[in-house]
Formats: C-alpha cells, structure tokens, sequence
C-alpha cells in the first residue's frame, strides 16, 4: 500500500492528465457521430491488422507439424500404390489384407542436417535401424530423388546425397526410354550429367528424365529433372546436363524406399558375375 501511495504521489500530474485526456475523448466522440465513426473504424482495422499478425505467426509455428503429417500421407499414399505390389515377386511380405505381395516399402524421416557446399555431400535423417531403415536405400522427396543410404545407427541415417560426386544410378529419358549412367560433377547445386545416351536419339531441351529402375534401389520412374543442354562426346554419344527437380538447400521431410525384391536380385547377379 506505501507503494502504490508513493507512485500515485510521483506521478499524480501524469494519471491526472491521462485521466482528463480520457474523459475528453469520450466526450468528443460520444458528442460527436462522425468522429466516432472514425474512431471505431480505426479501432477495427488496427484489431484486424494484429489478429492477422497473430494467426501468420501461429501458421508459421504450425508448420513443422503440417508438413511431418503432409509426409506421413505421402508415404502412406506411396504404400497403397500398385506399383508397390508385385504379382510375380516371391515375397512374403504383404501389405494390411492384400493379396499382392509388397515390391516396396516407403518411411517418412526428417532432414537433421544436410551438406551442400562441399564435394562429397551427406545428409543426415533423424530415423535409423530401429525405424527398419537400412543401407542401400533410395531416399526421395515429393520433387524428385534425394540420395541412397550409407550408414545407419539405431537411431539416425546418413544418405549419400545426389550432390557427392560417389554418387551414380541409372536413369533414362522419359519420352523414348533411353537410359545411362547419371552422376554429379560438383559444380552446380542445381544440375547432374547423364552420359551414354546414343547419338541418333531425338531429345530436346526440357525432356523430362526419371530413375530407370535399374540397379534395385530405386523404383522406376521417379522425377530426376529436365534436360537443361546437351552436346555430343566423342562423336558417337551425348553428354546431357540435367537440371535437378529437388532443391537441396531446402530439404527437410523425405522418403526411404524399402525395395523387398533387392536381396533376390542381387544374389542372382552375383551368381551370373562369379
């Protein structure tokens, strides 16, 4: 109570004229229907403006959740896709009550950390072994492929990144089925180089280029990029830079592709190899 007397002393000039600067106002725009209209109008458009800031502010805070579920659907959806499910594969796994057995496994991860100025890139997923997550996976994102799992811990995975210059798949023109090796040169973030595609085949810039499916790790036609120039090498093929679809410097959910049917695919090359 000493207090609050203490401050009303001090500042008694100040409550005095905010109190009289209250009153007036009231009487100015309880006397006065233009002013008070205005006054309710700016009143009115300055609560807008604050709640539209206030509801920004919780979109933005809300959008680590909607982009984690955005991704759980994705994987769910990619789960339900035929192309998930092969008729002639021996697989044993099997999805719910289909009567299909599963080609394909999809799991969302999130981006923890990710390396793109550098060589030999990586990156870094918050999900490991104990998620079912293994080397030699293919790692993609809803614009296109992202890398193949290296290493995994109980808890973590760290992907060899499209951007490494160790990384290579095999990928083909989507209009005519051509396909060769791509790869990145460490240049640009933006673009790979797909080689071995003959001389005689039409292509033009734009050409869309997908993942050919061969290799066993990544499924068949998904997004690589566009054809962005390409020039003969050696008279006989085409050297073609391809501009990636993904860009790298803002991942952050993906999907790891389980592929069932890659252990029986190996075993088989490797017997013809021996």
């Amino acid at each position: 109570m000493r207090n609050l007397l203490r401050f009303l002393v001090q500042h008694h000039f100040l409550i005095l004229f905010l109190l009289v600067e209250s009153f007036s106002l009231f009487l100015l725009f309880n006397a006065n229907p233009y002013q008070r209209v205005r006054f309710y109008n700016a009143s009115h458009s300055m609560a807008g403006r604050m709640s539209a800031r206030i509801e920004n502010i919780k979109d933005y805070l809300s959008l680590y959740n909607e982009n984690r579920k955005l991704s759980e659907e994705n994987a769910r959806l990619y789960n339900r896709l035929k192309s998930s499910f092969s008729i002639t594969s021996a697989d044993t796994s099997y999805a719910g009550d289909s009567l299909m057995p599963r080609r394909y496994l999809y799991m969302t991860a999130r981006v923890i950390n990710n390396t793109v100025n550098k060589q030999y890139n990586y990156i870094t997923l918050d999900k490991g072994r104990n998620s079912g997550i293994e080397p030699e996976m293919a790692v993609i994102s809803s614009d296109g492929i992202v890398g193949i799992v290296k290493t995994v811990t109980p808890n973590y995975a760290s992907v060899l990144s499209v951007l490494n210059r160790d990384f290579i798949i095999s990928a083909k023109i989507k209009k005519n089925g051509y396909f060769g090796p791509l790869s990145w040169e460490g240049n640009s973030t933006e673009s790979a180089t797909l080689v071995d595609i003959p001389h005689h085949v039409k292509i033009s810039k734009g050409d869309t280029v997908v993942t050919s499916g061969f290799g066993g790790i990544f499924p068949e036609g998904y997004l690589v990029g566009t054809i962005d120039n390409f020039r003969l090498k050696g008279g006989n093929y085409y050297e073609i830079t391809v501009r990636l679809s993904n860009d790298f410097r803002r991942m952050n959910y993906v999907e790891v592709i389980q592929n069932f049917a890659r252990p029986e695919i190996e075993t088989i090359e490797n017997s013809v190899n021996q």
